[in-house]
């Protein structure tokens, strides 16, 4: 009588713990096998864009967005990161404004241009540092076609190969400064999905779903729960088997000793 009842007692700790394990145990196969094909699937290249997600992760929008107009196209500096329409560029600080000159566009930092081509690859980046003067404040093209800047209040004018840079007096010319324009709202929209979305790619989502540190601390501690879980499930159906085994044995013994 014993037996039975421990037998019965195991049997509903067995299906119990089995119905609450059962999700877990098809998510973590089920993010396994994706994972181990994530070249396959391109899961890294795969990117997350929806707002909740990126906000439980933290990745916030990035906040103010100057856009720039240089020919047909727009320059965007959004918090850190520089973009060509919608396409990401590479990161920056501090943006000061893009002008377009023959084929060739330039994005101002505070503290260095970049000279790119109308597909957005960066030929090159040109560190700012001409003696006695400060970071770009403004940036602009003067009447000729040639690149001027602002540092501490001193006008600067770059040669046609950037080269040098010679400083001007600001009664001789005034150059047309690059100011913010007013960029088509799905640009911008589509900036700043890419902008937090950049960060936030499905396989990671997969890696922290698998092991729990999506749910942080706590996520980790029901995950190791859970294992235990299952390493139970394991155990007591290997019980389960070897008590119904012993069991088939006796009664098939005792109905053969019956005369």
């Amino acid at each position: 009588m014993a037996n039975k009842q421990q037998g019965s007692g195991t049997r509903r700790w067995h299906r119990s713990i089995g119905v609450s394990t059962s999700l877990f145990v098809v998510l973590i196969v089920i993010s396994g096998l994706a994972l181990n094909h994530t070249h396959k699937l391109g899961l890294d290249k795969y990117h997350i864009s929806h707002p909740s997600l990126l906000s439980w992760y933290g990745l916030k929008e990035p906040g103010q967005l100057q856009s720039f107009a240089v020919g047909k196209h727009w320059l965007t500096f959004a918090g850190s990161q520089l973009y060509l329409n919608d396409k990401h560029i590479s990161p920056v600080t501090n943006a000061v404004g893009a002008v377009s000159i023959a084929n060739m566009l330039i994005a101002a930092s505070s503290d260095e241009l970049l000279l790119l081509d109308h597909d957005g690859s960066v030929l090159e980046r040109l560190p700012w540092g001409p003696p006695m003067s400060g970071p770009f404040e403004a940036i602009g093209l003067l009447a000729n076609g040639l690149v001027a800047v602002k540092s501490m209040n001193q006008l600067w004018v770059a040669d046609e190969e950037f080269l040098s840079w010679q400083p001007i007096e600001y009664t001789s010319t005034i150059p047309a400064w690059s100011v913010p324009g007013s960029a088509p709202v799905a640009l911008h929209q589509s900036i700043t999905q890419q902008y937090r979305g950049d960060g936030l790619s499905l396989e990671r989502l997969l890696l922290d779903l698998h092991s729990g540190r999506i749910f942080g601390s706590i996520g980790i501690l029901v995950y190791d729960l859970l294992a235990l879980a299952v390493g139970f499930l394991a155990i007591s159906g290997l019980v389960l088997w070897l008590r119904g085994r012993r069991n088939g044995k006796r009664n098939g013994n005792s109905q053969n000793s019956r005369p």
